[in-house]
C-alpha cells in the first residue's frame, strides 16, 4: 500500500507480525490506544522511539555489556573505600537495587561521581542527607530512597 506523507514524500505502509509478541501486553496496548481514541501502532511506535533514544542515550558514553552492575538482593553497606575500590577494579558501575543499601557517612561527592547510575527497583537506599540531592540525580527510583 503506498501513502504519503505530509511533505508528499511516499511512504510504504505494511502490516508487520511480530512472532513471540506477549498478547497480555498486546491486550494492554490496545486498551490503552481505544481510550486515548489512539491507534495501537502509534503507541507502540513511540515506545518503540522512545526505546531506541533512551538506548542511544544509556550507551552513549559506555557500552552496558561492559560496564559492571552491582545486583543487590540482601543487605549492604557502602563506604567511600567501598567503592574506590570498586572502581579500581571494575571501572565506573551501576548500582541495581532490589534489598537494602546504607551509604555511610564518608561518601564525598567525588566519590558518588565514580557511580554511573543507581536502580531502585525495591526496596531501601539509604544516604546521608547532605547528599541527598546527588542521589536524587543518578537514581531510576521505583523503590525508596530516604535520607539519614
Amino acid at each position: 500500500m503506498l501513502a504519503s506523507d505530509l511533505m508528499g514524500t511516499a511512504i510504504y505502509k505494511k502490516s508487520v507480525a511480530i512472532r513471540g509478541l506477549d498478547l497480555d501486553l498486546y491486550k494492554e496496548i490496545f486498551t490503552l490506544a481505544k481510550k486515548e481514541g489512539k491507534r495501537v501502532s502509534d503507541i507502540v511506535n513511540a515506545a518503540l522511539r522512545d526505546f531506541l533514544c533512551n538506548d542511544k542515550t544509556e550507551n552513549n558514553s559506555l557500552n552496558d555489556e561492559s560496564i559492571f552492575i552491582l545486583r543487590n538482593f540482601g543487605e549492604i553497606s557502602l563506604s567511600k573505600f567501598d567503592i574506590l575500590s570498586l572502581r579500581k577494579e571494575v571501572g565506573q558501575f551501576i548500582i541495581e537495587n532490589n534489598g537494602r543499601i546504607i551509604f555511610e557517612k564518608d561518601i564525598d561527592r567525588e566519590t558518588i561521581n565514580y557511580i554511573q547510575k543507581i536502580i531502585i527497583n525495591e526496596g531501601v537506599v539509604e544516604v546521608p542527607k547532605e547528599h541527598y540531592y546527588q542521589f536524587l540525580i543518578k537514581s531510576e527510583i521505583k523503590g525508596k530512597l530516604e535520607k539519614y
